[in-house]
């Protein structure tokens, strides 16, 4: 797979997204690119499938909006580059990160920056218009081959929570806008369409309430059998969704 198809297809969603998606990456995602997005708690960081003809991408509910924004980018890499490699292999895990990386921090802003004189709170600007991590950026500019200053080297070290509270100006984002992004990842989501269907189900008796209390994040009703068969704490339960599609 050449790189010149990884670019188009990162250009081509983040055209279809529009300007400022990363602050509704999850909607933008659904109402765009036609991926489904589910946030639950998980072990790792996410995963992609095919459900009845439906993408759907899985992440797990965390405060670190950053490192779930990558996820996100990361899944749809593998869902819409075409011609991409089986996912058992470090090939398709290469292009799925490629495409990340060029979907959040596209080689032209990254390039269009002055690095050698780049203060921190540049970086810390960028770090949140983009919605990534110290971390990614940090990689990236060493994919890019780009040198940057002492000042902003300093500030990739930086956790980067740590970076944003020294560094964002409360003009670019207020600490409410922080606390927003925070839950925003870590709040449990499921697709309307995937509500709507789980609840044609509860109703048809194919599906137990519990799922759907779970599901819409409610106490599970004592009054209900089924509550043992709500695991929220480990994998969604996909078979279930696979009857609702």
């Amino acid at each position: 797979m050449t790189g010149t198809r990884i670019q188009q297809a990162a250009a081509q969603a983040r055209a279809a997204m529009g300007e400022g998606f990363i602050s509704r990456f999850y909607e933008r995602a659904e109402d765009a690119l036609g991926v489904e997005v589910i946030v639950v708690p998980l072990t790792g960081d996410g995963y992609s499938l095919t459900l009845g003809g439906h993408k759907v991408i899985v992440l797990a509910a965390t405060d670190r909006w950053f490192r779930s924004n990558f996820t996100l980018a990361h899944e749809l890499g593998h869902l819409l580059v075409e011609g991409a490699p089986s996912r058992n292999g470090k090939p398709a895990e290469n292009a799925a990160n490629s495409f990340a990386a060029e979907l959040l921090m596209p080689a032209e802003i990254i390039r269009a920056i002055d690095w050698p004189r780049a203060q921190a709170s540049t970086l810390a600007q960028l770090v949140w218009d983009l919605g990534v991590s110290t971390q990614a950026l940090e990689i990236r500019l060493r994919v890019l081959r780009i040198v940057p200053g002492d000042e902003v080297r300093s500030a990739l070290a930086m956790p980067t929570e740590t970076l944003l509270r020294a560094s964002l100006a409360p003009a670019v984002a207020p600490p409410a806008a922080v606390t927003a992004r925070m839950e925003y990842s870590a709040r449990r989501r499921f697709p309307e369409r995937v509500v709507t269907d789980l609840r044609r189900a509860v109703a048809d008796g194919r599906a137990p309430r519990a799922s759907l209390s779970w599901v819409l994040g409610l106490p599970v009703s004592e009054d209900y059998p089924e509550n043992s068969e709500v695991d929220e704490a480990h994998e969604l339960d996909v078979e279930l969704l696979d009857g609702l599609v």
